[in-house]
């Protein structure tokens, strides 16, 4: 054991001091003990508790540190005899670099205690006793932690952000030699406090916890036994203890939690850590930290190296081997990360957070039904944490919706909004709830819930994700100046490459269909530059932007994105049907009907498959197979009877051939299911013109010559004055 103790004494001496010290503690134990037997005879359990907590309190202090620049932090810590209180090192230690005043005090009391110095203490468990001067406090006595077995109810003394003398029931979930894991949520402040049994006992000392978890870490207290033990007479002055190397490693740990939770200073931190490691390099607790921020950060290998330590060091805390599962399902090791999250249920049964891990695991693998039963578990274990217990009703939604169970999964996100979690957990799940009430085709509700999401301003990434989900909602609205608005916010954000890149495609395709065809094809571009290792989009991007491509007639720069997206999609039939088009426009006749042959083997849909026949038919009119191109639209109009295209290119073969009755037959189809199309009126009289049929072709020509004034035709209208001067 690892303990700075003061040792420059006689033997005699020490045992002289050890008696009377101990006869002293005995006398203050025996006062509490009766007191408790006292009690378990005349009061109700729930009374009983109450008494107990009362005793802790009476002998907790509050330790106050403030440096200069009015920064400070505060913990807890609880008499042991008369003139010592134990608390945590790092409740000690401050931040590196800066010097401290302390206060000591009885919690919920204005009497006050001045540090004389340090006593003992234990660098490995994160255990300090101090000398005080003050008033005499009766001290708490300290119980036998061996017979602490799991399932025993505790009563934890604490204080947080203020408020003094806090209390806590909770269970011992785990027990090994070194540490307890206790189910209750120790909040920051904890740290130092006592921790008594239904005897009001000291079974142990908190050390562990946070606004983030269900359980905690607590050090048994026969290890402050230990120390009594080899208790010394002469303190050792608070400066030079904070100097010791294994001691001073814990400034630089807080100074890494600093930058971390507070400064957002995520290098910051590493580079703290990293001196505290060389301060003391079997520091568990900061490798544990570490690989915190380095998961954080993305660096899920070293992560994992950290945890392997930690492990190593002997603190195989279940929250270790959970956090090591987060950080392999970030590498993509679904298997390892659920093996580890197996690993930290076995070692705490009760460990609400890791079944919520595994449930996401569990889902990500499309285990719907696992990840429900994992989520059904954390809920029923009713988490402090309410973050813990959002995110399994978030989980549990998401599986559920995956399933089909739309109106459930939005029954949970109801319930994890509820619980009112922080800002960005509750802003992912108001965009997950928007997204299960567009699946219900609830698109107004959807806008709603992202404007919630948004009006919390979470992280960039999901702020932006809830503003190109609300994009795409008002474009379903046909809000398309409004959802590209909003895919312009996303964009501004700078998120992550993926939703940057979706919000491009989005804001691409919102500009295709307000016919700003240069506008779309630079977002596309964009699109395909942040994200080039997605093939799903890619392929979406290569199919929208050709479309763009033969929108401005751009039909060598068409083909080179079809040359691309059937490279990547070999079965892409509409990609074939689309390159063939583009040919068809450069003169490439032949070409297109070898791409149109390709789409007809491919299969595609009926009403695809008609477009390709017609495609075909156009390019053997125009190599002179005007009977190849009439068989074609016939197969066509059988595939789609509304298809004026089939109708126009059949009408054009048949007059080739001389045909007209059976052309005018066709234009007057084409007239029909397009009545303001100038051209089928032209066509259809130049076919009444061979007939002889002068005025009715009149008619037609004068009809097209107005429909290709209001379309802007100029070519189309030059050539039909030229008809109509001839027929004059």
């Amino acid at each position: 054991m690892q303990s700075t103790v003061v040792l420059n004494f006689l033997e005699k001496g020490l045992v002289l001091v050890g008696a009377v010290a101990l006869c002293a503690f005995l006398s203050c134990a025996l006062s509490v003990k009766q007191k408790t037997e006292q009690l378990e005879k005349t009061t109700t359990r729930p009374n009983l508790e109450q008494q107990i907590a009362q005793i802790g309190k009476d002998a907790t202090v509050i330790l106050v540190g403030k440096a200069a620049d009015e920064t400070g932090g505060y913990g807890s810590g609880f008499f042991i005899r008369r003139d010592l209180i134990v608390t945590n090192i790092h409740v000690l230690a401050g931040i590196h670099g800066k010097s401290y005043n302390w206060r000591v005090n009885l919690i919920n009391q204005p009497t006050q205690y001045t540090i004389k110095g340090v006593m003992a203490s234990d660098p490995k468990r994160d255990l300090v006793i101090l000398k005080v001067e003050g008033e005499e406090v009766e001290a708490l006595p300290l119980g036998d932690s061996e017979m602490v077995k799991p399932g025993d109810r505790v009563i934890v003394v604490g204080t947080h952000k203020g408020a003094e003398g806090k209390i806590k029931n909770g269970t011992i979930s785990r027990t090994t030699a070194d540490f307890y894991r206790i189910k209750a949520l120790l909040l920051p402040g904890y740290s130092g406090g006592p921790v008594l049994n239904d005897k009001g006992e000291v079974i142990a000392i908190s050390m562990e916890g946070g606004e983030r978890r269900s359980s905690g870490a607590v050090v048994p207290s026969n290890h402050i036994k230990v120390l009594l033990d080899d208790i010394p007479v002469q303190a050792k002055p608070l400066e030079k203890w904070q100097a010791e190397p294994l001691i001073h490693a814990y400034a630089y740990a807080n100074q890494g939690d600093k930058k971390r939770e507070f400064d957002d200073d995520y290098k910051g931190a590493i580079e703290a850590y990293d001196t505290a490691i060389h301060l003391n390099p079997d520091f568990a607790n900061v490798y544990l930290k570490r690989g915190l921020v380095k998961s954080d950060l993305g660096n899920y290998k070293g992560a994992i190296e950290d945890y392997n330590t930690v492990i190593r060091l002997g603190r195989d805390y279940s929250d270790v081997y959970s956090s090591r599962g987060v950080a392999k399902k970030g590498l993509g090791d679904y298997k390892g990360a659920i093996k580890d999250y197996d690993t930290a249920i076995r070692l705490e049964p009760d460990y609400a957070d890791a079944y919520v891990n595994r449930g996401l695991a569990r889902k990500d693998l499309r285990d719907y039904k696992g990840a429900i039963e994992d989520c059904d578990t954390a809920i029923r274990l009713k988490p402090e944490d309410t973050i813990v217990l959002a995110t399994a009703y978030g989980i549990r939604a998401d599986a559920e919706s995956s399933l089909g169970n739309t109106k459930r999964a939005i029954e949970d996100y109801d319930e994890a909004i509820r619980l009112k979690p922080g800002n960005i957990i509750l802003a992912t799940i108001y965009v997950k709830r928007a997204d299960a009430k567009s699946d219900v085709g609830d698109a107004k509700g959807a806008i709603e819930d992202y404007d919630e999401a948004i009006r919390l301003k979470p992280r960039n990434a999901i702020l932006a994700a809830a503003y190109v989900n609300r994009g795409l909602r008002k474009t379903e609205l046909r809000d398309r100046k409004g959802a590209i608005e909003d895919y312009d916010e996303a964009i501004r954000l700078k998120p992550g490459n993926a939703i940057l890149a979706t919000a491009y495609v989005n804001r691409a395709d919102a500009k295709l269909h307000l016919d700003d065809y240069k506008g779309a094809i630079e977002d596309y571009d964009e699109a395909i530059r942040l994200n080039p290792q997605n093939t799903l989009l890619v392929v979406y991007v290569y199919r929208r932007r050709s479309s763009a491509k033969l929108r401005l007639s751009n039909n060598k720069g068409a083909i080179e994105d079809y040359n691309t997206l059937i490279r990547l999609k070999p079965t892409d039939a509409v990609a074939y049907v689309n390159r063939g088009l583009a040919k068809l426009r450069l003169g490439d006749s032949k070409g297109a009907i070898e791409d149109c042959d390709m789409a007809i083997r491919l299969g595609p849909k009926d009403t695809v498959l008609a477009v390709v026949y017609v495609n075909r038919a156009d390019a053997r009119f125009n190599l002179g197979d005007d009977k190849g191109a009439i068989e074609d639209c016939d197969t066509a109009i059988r595939l789609n009877p509304d298809l004026a295209e089939a109708y126009e290119t059949r009408g054009d073969a048949k007059s080739n051939l001389g045909n007209n009755n059976g052309a005018i037959e066709d234009y007057d189809k084409v007239v029909h299911l397009k009545p303001d199309y100038a051209k089928a009126y032209y066509k259809r009289g130049r076919s009444k013109v061979e007939m002889g049929d002068v005025l009715k072709a009149k008619s037609d020509f004068q009809a097209a010559l107005k429909l290709a004034e209001q379309e802007g035709a100029k070519s189309l209208k030059t050539e039909i004055e030229e008809a109509l001067r001839l027929l004059e």
